[in-house]
């Protein structure tokens, strides 16, 4: 693959590398799967050449930008492990052709295709030849300002309503006590995909630039472009639109539901408490804490707490007997002993490390 021929980094970017806006999950893995979402977008640019196995990849966010390339196994890009988000993705082939693997099923993608994928659906890439990838992470509430702020007005300069069935896709998806629902949506060109395939080149060559350049009123500027490429693929002489619905998993809405609560709570709710709020017995939920985790659910919600725990350390200057009480414990011993074998520090040198 030409390396001097790419159409969307034509312009050498040049940060300063910050992971305010990117979480890496899983340091084993090489590829966009490892990143959990903490701002409010990220793009992420793919160029797989297997003639050279090689794969070319720029992770691009707010405050954020990684360019680089890497030694690739065939076999490794197609044995790739399924994995879900916690943001909404937005994938497409700009070129070539690549394989993708949605909960367990094999779908192809041809040039100038993309999908919509939401954070419960479990999937992989896969690229078996040469193929040129733009991905567009939304997180919920920024695809929610992007719904809320694309506002339409007849002649008249009468606010109008829209038939829009992605964002109806979205505040079903993120609006609160909604039962969590597994949902791609697949958009094929129309006759030939030149004509979108350029659209979409200028569309993302100019998030790119303006992402690198974090000039004032970039995001107002971005929720704009995400808008202009969703009336692409909602405009039936351009795409073809095919909706898949996938089957939810009971356990898996309830393990969810567990960690939300988790969260919420920094794991400081007991198991009779946890049972009362989501009407379970206690030792199911820790049967599928377990199946899930490999871990007691009383080891699980721990996790939760100790990572409270970090953050006020690192944080703010309670001392260290204010945040035990704070999150419920009464042993000092005990809690230094969890601390440590978590982090690999007592707490003391954890707040002196940072």
């Amino acid at each position: 693959m030409d390396r001097t021929n790419e159409p969307l980094l034509k312009r050498n970017i040049s940060l300063p590398v910050s992971l305010t806006e990117l979480k890496i999950d899983n340091k084993a893995s090489l590829y966009a799967e490892q990143y959990r979402l903490n701002g409010p977008y990220m793009l992420i640019y793919e160029n797989y050449d297997h003639e050279h196995d090689e794969a070319f990849y720029t992770l691009i966010a707010p405050g954020f930008c990684k360019r680089n390339t890497l030694r690739i196994q065939s076999d490794y890009v197609k044995n790739r492990f399924m994995h879900q988000h916690d943001f909404f993705e937005f994938i497409f082939v700009m070129h070539g052709h690549i394989a993708q693997k949605i909960e367990g099923r094999i779908y192809e993608y041809q040039e100038g295709q993309c999908c919509l994928i939401d954070q419960n659906v479990r999937h992989v890439e896969i690229a078996r030849e040469d193929a040129e990838l733009v991905f567009l992470a939304l997180s919920n509430d920024f695809f929610l300002n992007i719904v809320r702020s694309d506002i339409h007005y007849d002649e008249s300069g009468h606010v109008v309503s829209q038939e829009n069935p992605i964002y109806d896709l979205v505040l079903k998806t993120c609006q609160a006590g909604n039962a969590p629902q597994k949902q791609y949506w697949d958009f094929t060109p129309v006759g030939s995909p030149a004509a979108v395939i350029s659209e979409f080149e200028q569309i993302f060559g100019v998030l790119i630039r303006e992402t690198a350049g974090r000039r004032a009123g970039l995001l107002p500027l971005v929720s704009g472009l995400a808008a202009r490429i969703f009336s692409i693929l909602l405009d039936s002489e351009r795409y073809s639109l095919q909706k898949f619905m996938l089957p939810s998993d009971k356990e898996e809405y309830l393990f969810l539901r567990i960690q939300e609560l988790l969260t919420q709570t920094n794991g400081c709710i007991s198991r009779h408490d946890l049972a009362a709020e989501l009407h379970y017995d206690p030792d199911y939920m820790n049967k599928i804490v377990k199946k899930r985790t490999g871990m007691s659910l009383l080891k699980y919600g721990r996790n939760f707490t100790l990572k409270e725990s970090a953050r006020l350390l690192t944080h703010t200057d309670m001392s260290i007997t204010d945040i035990m009480r704070q999150l419920g414990y009464t042993n000092r011993s005990h809690f230094y002993t969890s601390f440590k074998e978590k982090y690999g520090k007592t707490p003391n040198e954890y707040r002196q490390k940072k």
